[in-house]
């Protein structure tokens, strides 16, 4: 659990079965451990294990691009105004592109989770990356977490995304959309 600032933690462990105090190896220790961050419009937290790194696109959208080096996961995560009203408007639109661009659609769904709608894809490309795509929308903001990997998912990988995707809260909107047209606030 995260407390303060990205650079101080708290691990509670608990006992084991035997009543003992739990231990944890050296991965489990940074598995467990919490990075921050806070760009004033969301917030989340990611394992130790992951990465922050420079986008190779530098784009306006793209806000936080991380790497999990253990497994060669990729997370980016962006913001982009949008024109779609509801989750299953954006869904519509997004499988279409994505069947136009010879993805393979292997799951796609819709919840709920912190009053948010939530659209939930899992692609795969013609070059073979695997893609699990969570979408946003609020406000005419459409919030993209994205989990890039190749070779079959990894499950800790899956994971550790899933942990990401459930601190991550908006704090205000990115954008304000008017008719066709944006800007950032």
């Amino acid at each position: 659990m995260v407390k303060g600032n990205k650079d101080r933690f708290v691990l509670e462990l608990g006992n084991d079965e035997n009543g003992q105090p739990k231990t944890l190896s050296a991965e489990e220790t940074l598995r467990q451990m919490k990075k921050g961050y806070n760009n004033g419009y969301f917030y989340l937290e990611y394992p130790f294990l992951w990465q922050e790194m420079k986008s190779e696109e530098e784009d306006e959208f793209t806000h936080l691009v991380l790497l999990n080096k253990t497994n060669n996961a990729i997370v980016k995560i962006s913001t982009q105004p949008c024109l779609a009203n509801t989750v299953e408007e954006l869904k519509e639109l997004v499988e279409t592109d994505l069947k136009s661009k010879e993805c393979e659609i292997q799951q796609s769904g819709m919840e709920s989770f912190d009053n948010y709608g939530i659209w939930d894809v899992i692609y795969l490309t013609k070059e073979g990356l695997e893609i699990e795509q969570y979408a946003i929308l609020k406000d005419n903001n459409l919030y993209s977490l994205e989990l890039y990997t190749k070779n079959n998912r990894d499950q800790v990988a899956v994971k550790s995304f899933v942990e990401v995707i459930q601190t991550f809260k908006i704090l205000k909107p990115v954008y304000k959309v008017d008719g066709d047209s944006y800007e950032r606030i």
